[in-house]
């Protein structure tokens, strides 16, 4: 009996050695699931930038589309003025129209909503600065901010066939570009690291003008 006693008490208890490679594998694999953890973290941060972005620029290409497509609009021209449309990666756009232009017999742009610019700007106050997208309404002198994730704003001017217009005065439709810049989440070379990544979109306008005209 005192035999067996001394024999099941060693069987029934864990030695040194296997008590430090449990550890080890204990620690190994929280080790791993820290690691996986730490990149799905920083997926989802990708992720959720990815898609905040991709919403700003859809609005403020939505609300700059449903505009330009006025301009115009009860006017002899197509009421679209730029100062430089060349520039690829900054933008001003002004556009004029007469909303009222089957109610008045003389046009009139001096009504809210009727003489609208477009720009892209940088704001230093913030840190780091950012670039905004804003609608000035001229008559009134507000200013919105559209978007605060953009990068880039460029106005293509175009034919009717979609062709480029050898001016703006002469175009028929505008594309509107912006381009979106998401930075590095993370350390290059640690785990998760999602590298820094650039979107374009874009949307077309026709004028209500031109259409009315031809």
């Amino acid at each position: 009996m005192k035999a067996l006693g001394k024999g099941s008490g060693r069987e029934a208890g864990f030695s040194l050695m296997e008590l430090m490679i449990a550890m080890a594998v204990t620690l190994m694999i929280m080790g791993i699931a820290g690691h996986v953890l730490e990149m799905a973290m920083k997926v989802r941060t990708r992720e959720n930038q990815r898609t905040e972005a991709i919403a700003d620029a859809q609005r403020a290409l939505q609300a700059m589309t449903r505009d330009i497509s006025n301009a115009g609009l009860g006017l002899s021209d197509n009421g679209l003025y730029c100062d430089d449309p060349s520039e690829p990666t900054f933008g001003e756009l002004r556009i004029r129209s007469n909303l009222n232009a089957f109610s008045e017999a003389v046009p009139d742009t001096a009504d809210a909503d009727e003489d609208l610019v477009y720009s892209l700007i940088t704001d230093a106050t913030v840190t780091p600065p950012q670039r905004l997208v804003t609608r000035q309404d001229v008559n009134t002198g507000k200013i919105s901010q559209l978007a605060n994730r953009i990068d880039g704003l460029h106005f293509d001017f175009l034919n009717a066939d979609d062709t480029a217009a050898a001016s703006v005065a002469s175009a028929a439709k505008v594309r509107i570009t912006v381009w979106v810049s998401l930075p590095a989440v993370g350390t290059a070379g640690s785990y998760g690291y999602q590298p820094p990544s650039r979107m374009r979109l874009s949307s077309q306008a026709a004028l209500r003008n031109s259409v009315l005209t031809q």
